[in-house]
């Protein structure tokens, strides 16, 4: 191996082990309203929609963040951006802690999640970057720690809830958002040459990208696929544990569902993804057409100890649908994917947004089966639109030239 050959294989663990912490702390951020929602309500005495505005502000910051990311493409080095990402994570996570008032909360909350679309948009297009052919199993690697994170934290705060409260949670992810942030500058201070001009070559954003982008066929079927596979995962975490509450009177069960989910999803991750990688779409297609099947067999089966079981399933037939998407997009795009991915992240986050409303609307205006025939529905689309995309694919690959 040449010397240069060698500075590329130590810039490229050194980018994929930076973008591993990242990814996994940010799991265990975005996994705090959900197991602390009780606490926060009754510190600030609150009630009706202001309960559940912890969450949305965390997204609607994320979403704003995804606009910002595009601006800066190709003017600044990745792992750059995480660290500062990290550092603008650590600084609001403490201030969540020690906010006095529910107002100061909600801006810090919505600017936790500004900073949390940077590292996750950044995390994922650094791995496609680095590890080019072996994109996909380094992402399934990625998003397995992601599971991971989500799997673990309401273990991890059922063991620390005696010591300390939902304030002193915060503040001890805000240092080990310290920890992680001198990690990477550990990290950054070895990269080569190589990976320096990497970022400084990436292709600068215009808005004749994104219009181009969407001209393409297979394009708009990844991101319809994307939005509704996001809807699907979405409307199932958001809503199980009620759905298991009102109809089954099983609310434990419930959230051992979301458990079971979690660890079903890592699972397919680290282990399937190299099968996933023979043929992606098609994987992806059958994975939303089985989570329909899975989720409707559950519903239907008037069991919640079956329906817990099928989530289960459910996760290990889904937990490849984002590494995909991510893939996807960037096939072709080159030098371009913190726009392809900033997309990708948008779309999904998109999905995250209607889901909670949507579903809550449907459940309680109409009935609770049909509320959860919502994310069968959507299961259908993502599989349709990822066939979809499978055949526009194909007609690329034969005339290469309709890429812009």
């Amino acid at each position: 191996m040449s010397e240069a050959e060698k500075n590329t294989s130590h810039d490229a663990r050194a980018i994929t082990i930076s973008a591993f912490f990242s990814i996994l702390l940010f799991s265990l951020v975005v996994s705090l309203p959900g197991i602390l929602i009780n606490e926060i309500v009754e510190t600030f005495s609150l009630d009706g929609a202001d309960e559940g505005l912890m969450g949305t502000m965390l997204s609607l910051g994320f979403m704003v963040s995804l606009f910002v990311v595009l601006s800066i493409q190709g003017r600044a080095q990745k792992i750059t951006v995480l660290i500062l990402a990290s550092a603008a994570q650590a600084a609001m996570l403490l201030f969540i802690g020690l906010s006095p008032t529910f107002f100061l909360f909600c801006i810090a909350c919505a600017l936790l999640g500004f900073s949390g679309g940077f590292i996750d948009t950044f995390s994922n297009s650094s791995i496609v970057d680095a590890r080019k052919d072996k994109s996909t199993k380094y992402l399934g690697i990625l998003h397995g720690l992601f599971g991971i994170g989500c799997l673990s934290s309401p273990l991890i705060y059922i063991l620390v809830q005696r010591y300390i409260d939902w304030r002193g949670a915060h503040i001890a992810l805000a240092i080990a958002s310290i920890l992680v942030m001198l990690l990477m500058c550990l990290l950054s201070r070895g990269l080569g040459k190589t990976s320096g001009k990497k970022a400084e070559r990436e292709h600068l954003f215009s808005k004749k990208d994104l219009l181009s982008f969407f001209r393409v066929r297979r394009n708009v079927a990844l991101a319809f696929a994307g939005f509704f596979s996001m809807l699907t995962i979405s409307c199932i975490m958001v809503w199980i544990v009620r759905y298991m509450t009102l109809q089954h009177n099983a609310a434990d069960l419930g959230v051992l569902s979301v458990s079971v989910y979690w660890a079903c999803s890592t699972i397919n991750r680290f282990f399937l993804a190299h099968i996933t990688r023979r043929a992606p779409l098609l994987f992806f297609s059958l994975g939303a057409l089985l989570s329909a099947a899975c989720i409707l067999i559950g519903v239907f089966s008037g069991s919640p100890v079956v329906l817990c079981f099928m989530l289960g399933v459910f996760g290990l037939c889904s937990g490849h649908f984002v590494p995909v998407l991510v893939t996807q997009c960037a096939k072709g795009y080159e030098g371009r994917t913190t726009f392809t991915t900033s997309i990708v992240m948008f779309i999904m986050c998109s999905g995250r947004i209607v889901a909670p409303v949507t579903i809550a609307f449907v459940s309680t205006q109409i009935s609770l089966t049909l509320g959860m025939m919502l994310p069968v529905a959507a299961a259908l689309a993502g599989a349709i639109f990822g066939w979809l995309a499978l055949v526009a694919g194909k007609n690329l690959e034969k005339n290469p030239k309709t890429l812009p």
